[in-house]
């Protein structure tokens, strides 16, 4: 090969394509565009479409209904009369929800002092809902309470099992056929699947139907464009996009429950929350493949087309033909790759995909509970999903400071403490009257440390993991974790029926096991993206365990402009050499 090949660093075609990437801007205008566009815009309807279907399950408070009572008899002894007392998740003896006494209604309108049979029944006349914050929603509409309180809580699992499929099958798409046809399926399924549910609700099957094509793609629709631009960018960069990414996430899920508490009707807050995502069809001049993949698979005629694109909107020339790049990066024997199972070529390798995997768990299932658990928790539940989503940017500004000062891992392992540390109180807490406010703090603050450890770990997972398996790794840890995250639901369920302290234990729990394994993760602070199946099987394997990498020194910009320009020049010298010795 010529020395175009091997630059002084030692970096190979990788190391190649970075120097054509700054010659043409990897931080300029087209990077900043596409950031805002699809990296925080999109990311926000789109963290819209993951969390609609989520609030519009909330279950209101409920009881039977029973004919109109005469208004002469006191509430409190007309409830006393009609519905049987019984402890809830709280330890509150409270009139019941869910059943009625079988008696004579002449009786007690009459106020009569006979003595009520104690037989109780279902409620067969139908239920009275609390419509102080919601008008119409699916469960108030078909009655998904009681008997069929488990409506609910099987869509969400449905949710998440369709999340894993997705996950399973696009993730390893995106390295198979490309970040972008991937991204623009995933845009298609959001809005098919839940537009058409706001018209299915009667038709529970096709509802859970719906909801689980609706979230199919959730997940490589936030992956696929954040990989894009992190493979056009600098790598000093890598840390703020996921943050950007973030911001489009919190703001999105802060926004969702304010629309539906102010529009109070879950079907047009389906549709207004949806549809928007067509709109992320409309910029084809930024809608990009990750011209890094189309290189690595041999495709350069496609590259040269994103490359020109990007270096036309930065205001920089490129002169290199198809012949120059495939000189410049030339295509190394293909790697086989077996997907998944390549995660586990190798013991090292198999220990970083099995630790990560653990980590991704232990970030899911407080997610989602902490999610479900504030649509359950008492006041106002937009406010209290609004809040428990507005912690979620002071939380990524901290998790992008401390990754940048102390390292990804030491930033994930301490989170996860800090949340087991937080959930103890609640436990002890939660039981004892006029501590709402309290308990609702605290529940906060294990939404923070869990959301530093999100921010944490997804760093890890898309700088661990080699390029021919970027996405697929990345898209292995969320399938395992919503495996385990359809546990959520039924988490909760057991929290609303029988103990409100359980899932503040198992989360304490899990805590412990995510702060475990995730301190036995490589630091990839500062560290180089692995490109082939063999350094992801070596990547950190000589590191110390308390040591924080350093970064490596780099040029100047001016220096490393020079530097392009004389790369280019032998190119072209070589390309010259070798059109003379053809002609000869």
């Amino acid at each position: 090969m010529s020395s175009v090949e091997r630059d002084d660093d030692g970096g190979g075609s990788d190391a190649a394509f970075d120097r054509i990437m700054e010659s043409i801007g990897n931080d300029g205008p087209f990077q900043r565009r596409y950031n805002i566009i699809f990296n925080v815009v999109a990311v926000l309807f789109f963290a819209m479409v993951v969390v609609n279907v989520l609030l519009i399950l909330a279950v209101p408070d409920h009881r039977c209904s029973a004919p109109q009572r005469n208004e002469t008899v006191a509430e409190e002894r007309w409830n006393d009369f009609v519905y049987p007392k019984e402890h809830n998740s709280r330890g509150e003896f409270v009139h019941s929800s869910c059943l009625m006494y079988n008696v004579s209604w002449s009786e007690v309108n009459a106020n009569s002092n006979t003595t009520i049979q104690p037989q109780t029944m279902s409620c067969i006349y139908g239920y009275e809902y609390d419509r102080s914050y919601y008008d119409r929603t699916p469960v108030t509409e078909q009655n998904w309470v009681c008997e069929k309180e488990l409506y609910g809580t099987n869509v969400f699992a449905f949710v998440r099992v369709s999340e894993v499929c997705g996950t399973f099958i696009l993730g390893q798409l995106g390295d198979r056929i490309g970040r972008l046809p991937v991204y623009l399926f995933s845009i298609l399924t959001a809005i098919v699947g839940r537009v058409f549910a706001a018209w299915s609700a009667s038709h529970y099957w096709l509802f859970a139907l719906l909801a689980f094509i609706g979230s199919f793609s959730t997940n490589t629709s936030f992956q696929s464009p954040l990989i894009i631009l992190m493979e056009i960018s600098k790598d000093a960069n890598r840390a703020s996009l996921s943050l950007w990414q973030l911001i489009g996430w919190t703001s999105g899920i802060c926004i969702a429950p304010l629309i539906l508490w102010w529009m109070r009707d879950w079907f047009w807050f389906m549709i207004l929350t949806s549809a928007p995502c067509i709109l992320f069809y409309c910029f084809p001049q930024y809608n990009i493949e990750s011209p890094r993949w189309l290189a690595s698979q041999g495709r350069y005629g496609d590259c040269l087309v994103q490359l020109r694109k990007i270096a036309t909107i930065n205001g920089r020339p490129l002169d290199l033909t198809e012949d120059q790049l495939r000189t410049l990066i030339p295509r190394t024997e293909q790697e086989k790759t077996y997907g998944i199972a390549s995660l586990f070529g190798g013991w090292h390798m198999s220990k970083l995909t099995t630790l990560l995997l653990l980590s991704w768990i232990c970030n899911t299932i407080p997610t989602l509970t902490l999610f479900l658990m504030s649509l359950q928790m008492g006041g106002n539940p937009f406010l209290n999903n609004f809040w428990q989503g507005a912690v979620e940017l002071p939380a990524y500004l901290l998790g992008q400071i401390c990754c940048d000062r102390i390292g990804r891992r030491f930033t994930n392992s301490g989170a996860f403490l800090g949340a087991t540390l937080a959930c103890i109180p609640i436990v002890l807490l939660i039981h004892r009257p006029g501590t709402d406010m309290y308990v609702t703090m605290l529940a906060i603050v294990v939404k923070f440390f869990v959301c530093v450890t999100y921010f944490a770990l997804y760093l890890q997972s898309v700088e661990m993991y080699p390029t021919s398996l970027r996405q697929t790794g990345t898209s292995f840890g969320i399938i395992v974790s919503n495996v385990f995250g359809a546990l959520g639901p039924y988490i909760v369920f057991l929290g609303t029926n029988y103990d409100i302290r359980l899932p503040f234990v198992v989360m304490a729990l899990i805590g412990l096991i995510g702060a475990t394994s995730s301190v036995f993760l490589p630091e990839t602070l500062h560290q180089k993206l692995p490109e082939t199946l063999e350094e992801g099987r070596r990547f950190g394997r000589e590191q110390r365990f308390w040591t924080i990498p350093k970064r490596s020194p780099t040029a100047t910009d001016r220096d490393q402009r020079a530097a392009n320009e004389r790369e280019l020049e032998k190119l072209n010298k070589t390309t010259d050499a070798g059109d003379s010795r053809g002609s000869s």
